[in-house]
């Protein structure tokens, strides 16, 4: 199998034979069949499967008939407010009084806090539903317990050594001790199954599979958006909400859209379309506009839209300001890359280190300066758990979480210079060099076999995503008419073939005078269906480029 280095530094690996089988083919040796039997919502696994779940949902039937308030406690990212989302619409049908709480990203930080806990209580709150967050935070559940104020954590995050054993239930599909067929859940998906349980409970039966099949497309933005393996469980999810997000019934989710629906739908809208517009509301304002967006069917709903909107191009600006920043500033010796700044904003922290590991395919620790301390974001490679990393070292920290790719913790200023360098030390003596950014070719394919027909046998294997990777496809010897920049900035380079495909590569412009030089050219891309104006074409997007004399 050849294997070559792209312009990007990236391995190249092919099989020239695919070039003779059809696409469908060709994905069959790479994915189990089981996961493409056809399945739905009748299909998910019973949610009393998992630990904790017969004793969360007793507790909450005993607030529902003691008229008890409920509150609501999630996270200010996608995952976080598609969870809170979930359960306040399930709690506002059957009639239990509940409300939510987030945190904010720069004042508050991820999980439950003793001052919360306080203010919950203050309200007359007995009972507190953590979503995307709680399993690690054994000191304010007891607290909390202290207070008269029960706790039941609903969480995906990695489980500790001790969890907090006051609390009224954990429900964590990671617990060593719970053996859910579907480890891989998103919070969203934890908080969707809780709901699936009560519904079971307090619904009619013939309403049941309705209510939830109506629940599934929030689910699914949070699955996608929190980057979880599309296998399993996750994938009759982010199927069937793909549909159900077609006959939405949010009409702030419905607006957001309304342009985007066509019949090649596929999990990017929840990745790039959705995910980011309501990431950008807790990233660089209030996460309570992205529940308000789901939730809201008022007269607001316009403002609120517009506000998103606005914060949205506001986070596109500031991460290309400082992903520059930071592409200039680490140190490449390194085989961890630390970037830290006094400017740069909180919500877009995790961008910068998820931008560094992808340029540079090692771990990236980005810290914002917050006076005393330091708030970090940490993204990595898939060979390298950056979450066991920081656990190594937890004595440091004021608090951390995360996963195996993605993490954050707080740190005080006097103790980061110490951290640093144990941790430089400590990864700077691994051996970094036998990994590389890999791209697999799915296949080679010539230009002219591509059309309608090759989208469809290509699309039976959706939905495409993490764990299900869409198709990487390779032309050599790209034959094209013109090569230019894209649009008004120097940022996107576009390709016209001599077969009338118009092939576009997105933040590709400083390759642009090296690709022009080349006297031959391989291209890795994808395909995929654009619609615009009523019009069905198909959209090449670059992902690589191979370079020759």
């Amino acid at each position: 199998m050849p294997q070559v280095t792209s312009i990007q530094g990236n391995s190249i690996r092919y099989d020239e034979s695919t070039l003779e089988k059809s696409i469908q083919a060709v994905l069959l040796e790479r994915i189990d069949a089981s996961e493409l039997e056809e399945k739905g919502i009748a299909d998910l696994y019973d949610p009393y499967l998992l630990t904790g779940m017969h004793e969360a949902v007793d507790r909450i039937k005993q607030a529902k008939e003691q008229g008890e308030k409920i509150m609501i406690f999630g996270d200010y990212d996608v995952d976080g407010v598609t969870s809170t989302s979930i359960l306040m619409h399930f709690f506002k049908t059957v009639g239990i009084p509940a409300s939510y709480r987030l945190p904010h990203r720069v004042h508050d930080g991820y999980g439950l806090k003793k001052y919360f806990i306080d203010e919950i209580a203050d309200l007359g709150v007995t009972l507190i539903i953590t979503v995307d967050c709680g399993t690690r935070d054994i000191e304010v559940i007891q607290y909390a317990k202290s207070k008269g104020v029960d706790v039941i954590v609903t969480d995906h995050h990695a489980v500790p050594e001790i969890i907090p054993t006051e609390a009224v239930a954990i429900i964590n599909p990671k617990r060593e001790d719970c053996h859910y067929p579907s480890k891989n859940l998103a919070g969203a998906g934890v908080a969707f199954k809780l709901m699936s349980a009560l519904a079971k409970e307090m619904l009619p039966a013939d309403k049941y599979l309705e209510y939830i099949g109506e629940s599934i497309d929030i689910a699914a933005i949070g699955t996608v958006a929190d980057c979880m393996s599309l296998t399993g469980e996750n994938r009759i999810i982010v199927t069937e909400g793909l549909k159900q997000l077609k006959r939405t019934r949010s009409r702030g989710i419905r607006a957001l859209i309304e342009d985007k629906i066509h019949e090649d739908l596929d999990s990017d809208v929840f990745g790039f379309v959705i995910g980011p517009r309501l990431n950008a509301a807790g990233r660089m304002d209030t996460p309570y506009k992205a529940v308000n967006l789901i939730l809201n069917n008022s007269e607001t709903l316009e403002e609120t839209l517009r506000d998103i909107e606005e914060l949205n191009e506001k986070r596109k600006m500031m991460t290309k300001q400082f992903v520059e920043q930071a592409l200039e500033s680490v140190s490449r010796e390194d085989n961890i890359l630390f970037y830290e700044s006094a400017e740069i904003e909180h919500g877009i922290i995790g961008i910068v280190a998820g931008r560094l590991t992808e340029q540079f395919y090692r771990p990236a620790i980005v810290l914002i300066d917050d006076g005393e301390k330091l708030v970090a974001s940490c993204r990595s490679p898939e060979f390298f758990s950056i979450v066991e990393l920081l656990e190594k070292h937890r004595d440091f920290f004021v608090a951390f979480w995360g996963h195996k790719q993605a993490a954050g913790f707080t740190i005080e200023k006097s103790k980061f210079v110490e951290f640093k360098q144990k941790v430089l030390e400590e990864v700077n003596a691994l051996d970094f060099s036998m990994h590389q950014k890999e791209i697999q070719v799915d296949k080679l394919v010539k230009l002219e076999e591509l059309g309608f027909g090759f989208l469809h046998q290509m699309n039976a294997f959706k939905p495409f995503g993490l764990g299900n990777a869409k198709p990487v496809l390779m032309v050599q010897d790209l034959e094209y008419t013109k090569f230019s920049f894209l649009g008004q900035g120097r940022d996107h380079i576009r390709f016209d073939t001599v077969h009338g495909f118009k092939i576009f590569g997105f933040n590709m412009g400083q390759y642009y005078e090296e690709i022009k030089q080349a006297k031959k050219i391989d291209l890795i891309f994808d395909v995929s269906e654009d619609s615009w104006q009523g019009r069905r074409n198909l959209m090449l997007k670059v992902v690589d480029v191979i370079v020759g004399d």
